[in-house]
């Protein structure tokens, strides 16, 4: 594959992996063309805001790259995707929707500075993690919204966020290991639960990978 960085190779590969792997079943998957030749920097004007360059060495370059998957027997069921939005493309896009009957106005507000970098369109649950973008401010805040239960601000910057997304490869609900979502309450319990198989689980399939980060924080979050 020509003129692609190691990092956007990284992402082939977790693809390849998913594909190929017997206790795990690839429901749908994408991967467009690499959209430019070269590697994007830090831009203010027709490409948008000024962000470090730092950002996009770890965005991607593909019109769009995501999997649907979840793993088969012998394994407990985990489910999850990922479909990222490059960064020099995500500046540039409209805010997402936010319904008011589900979104206070408060985060209504800070949605208009939003946007999407990782979404679920094959899933369709609704859930997305965004960017937000302030004047003047340089480190991206990142917000999940799990459609369900509103708009949550990440203890993660955007490198590490996209770091975690492919370790968990977008197993769904790691995002609130890194929100203030009560995960030790009635109200997450399911949140929780799937958490806890996905750390089961995920070593198992892919014992390459450490997750000894997340499992020591899971088990900050639910003591």
């Amino acid at each position: 594959m020509q003129n692609v960085t190691p990092w956007e190779q990284g992402w082939v590969r977790i693809q390849e992996e998913l594909r190929h792997h017997p206790g795990i079943q690839v429901v749908h998957e994408t991967q467009g063309p690499v959209t430019r030749d070269s590697v994007p920097g830090a831009t203010e004007g027709p490409s948008g805001p000024h962000l470090d360059a730092s950002l996009y060495e770890r965005s991607v370059r593909f019109s769009e790259i995501g999997s649907q998957w979840k793993t088969i027997d012998p394994y407990q069921l985990v489910t999850g995707e990922f479909f990222l939005t490059p960064l020099q493309q995500a500046v540039r896009e409209n805010p997402p929707s936010f319904d008011p009957s589900l979104y206070s106005d408060e985060e209504q507000r800070i949605g208009v500075e939003l946007r999407v970098i990782d979404d679920a369109p094959f899933t369709g649950t609704g859930s997305f993690v965004a960017i937000r973008l302030q004047s003047g401010v340089k480190n991206l805040e990142i917000w999940f919204s799990d459609h369900e239960r509103g708009l949550w601000q990440m203890d993660l910057d955007y490198n590490t966020y996209v770091e975690h997304l492919r370790l968990t490869k977008g197993a769904f609900g790691w995002q609130h290991l890194y929100t203030q979502a009560p995960l030790n309450e009635w109200e997450f319990e399911r949140t929780a639960d799937r958490i806890v198989r996905m750390l089961d689980v995920l070593p198992h399939v892919f014992p390459e990978c450490d997750y000894t980060p997340l499992r020591e924080r899971l088990s900050a979050r639910l003591s």
